[in-house]
């Protein structure tokens, strides 16, 4: 164990080098930033480095020094702070720097003029998850870690809440759409809680039925296979005529607005995409439970309710948990879709910005998508991470 640890420590080196040349390289990038005359008109791009002035070579410092602290001789613990600070600290930076060239550039244009982030400043973000992700493996699971993972999220928050991003585009077309936002988040949230819950509920009885009755279980995971690798327009476009023909023929669903568009498809398609990872996490916990210990539970005279309750489903709530995470992750970006068939959530903001080529209402979108997404990943994990104490490989 402890020469695979060093092993990956020592990996983690020439993944965390690779992020700081990444972000060094997207800094000189010449599609880092750019200056537009309104929303619509984009100026010429340039390079974060002569975009943002020293704001620029102060994140080109903190790459440099990031990837020598990395390859340095410093023990793990000190090598993995400085280096997920330096991660951490880049797109603040880059993002404070960002905004007060905004500022500057709206004081010196116009009103309406607008200032963009480019490939390069969003390749710049990802440099530093990559930095990050790879200092982390220098230090011990716990509290510090998890401060300084969560740091820069923390930095960003505050930037926005100071007023320091005002003036970027995409925060310019938040604050045109704030009111829509609110209510575009919540009905995307709405899709994805609904989906999943449904999700839940079907492939906890499914991955049951799959290990209580095995003659069933090709057939349950043959169906859902096919569902699974269903392309999701294809699947809403089959969906229109029985909904429409069931909402014509049937006068309640008529009245709860079931209909071929809207919000009736969007949640069929994401809860049968939800089911799979779900079940089968549930077929494979349960099926795979050390059989001493059911063994164990039948001598004490437990009935088979009473085993599934309080043996089998607890030991395979972790593994079941690890599904509800991937069906979560997976609705919160395929939800997105909803926005192309009038069913509204974050995509309305996706599928608008892209008829009106205008790039930043497309990011007001996908941001918050992302972000979701994340936040999702992060906390099912450590649910799943606080339901298995004994794991030590994390």
């Amino acid at each position: 164990m402890t020469q695979v640890t060093g092993t990956v420590r020592e990996h983690a080196k020439v993944v965390a080098v690779t992020g700081a040349l990444l972000g060094a390289a997207a800094a000189f990038a010449s599609h880092g930033i750019s200056f537009n005359q309104n929303r619509i008109i984009e100026g010429e791009p340039t390079s974060l480095v002569n975009g943002l002035g020293v704001w620029g070579w102060i994140l080109v410092g903190a790459w440099v020094v990031a990837g020598l602290v990395s390859l340095s001789p410093l023990p793990d613990r000190i090598r993995g702070i400085v280096v997920t600070v330096l991660g951490g600290a880049a797109p603040v930076l880059m993002l404070w720097g960002a905004g007060i060239a905004a500022s500057a550039h709206v004081a010196a244009a116009s009103d309406v003029a607008r200032t963009s982030l480019l490939w390069a400043a969003w390749l710049s973000l990802f440099a530093s998850y990559v930095v990050i992700f790879a200092a982390t493996a220098w230090l011990e699971a716990g509290s510090l870690r998890a401060v300084l993972t969560y740091l820069p999220v923390a930095g960003v928050i505050g930037l926005a809440l100071t007023g320091q991003l005002s003036e970027l585009a995409v925060a310019r077309e938040y604050a045109n759409n704030a009111e829509s936002f609110a209510v575009e988040l919540r009905l995307h949230l709405a899709y994805v809680g609904g989906a999943v819950s449904i999700g839940l509920i079907s492939g906890l009885i499914l991955g049951l039925i799959a290990v209580r009755r095995r003659s069933l279980e090709p057939a349950i995971f043959g169906t859902l296979n096919v569902l699974q690798v269903f392309p999701t327009l294809a699947f809403i476009g089959l969906m229109n005529p029985i909904l429409t023909g069931a909402s014509e023929r049937i006068p309640l669903l008529e009245a709860l607005g079931v209909r071929g568009v809207g919000w009736a498809p969007v949640i069929i398609v994401l809860s049968a995409y939800a089911v799979y990872p779900i079940a089968r996490n549930t077929y494979t916990s349960l099926s795979s439970l050390d059989s001493d210990v059911l063994d164990a539970a039948r001598g004490v005279g437990m009935s088979r309710t009473r085993m599934l309750a309080e043996i089998e489903f607890p030991l395979a709530l972790p593994v079941i948990i690890a599904g509800l995470r991937v069906a979560l992750v997976q609705t919160t970006a395929g939800a997105i879709v909803a926005g192309l068939i009038g069913g509204g959530g974050l995509g309305t903001f996706v599928f608008l910005g892209a008829g009106e080529t205008a790039t930043d209402l497309i990011l007001l979108g996908v941001i918050p998508i992302m972000v979701l997404a994340l936040f999702f990943d992060r906390s099912v994990l450590a649910l799943q991470r606080a339901l298995q104490p004994w794991d030590t490989t994390r």
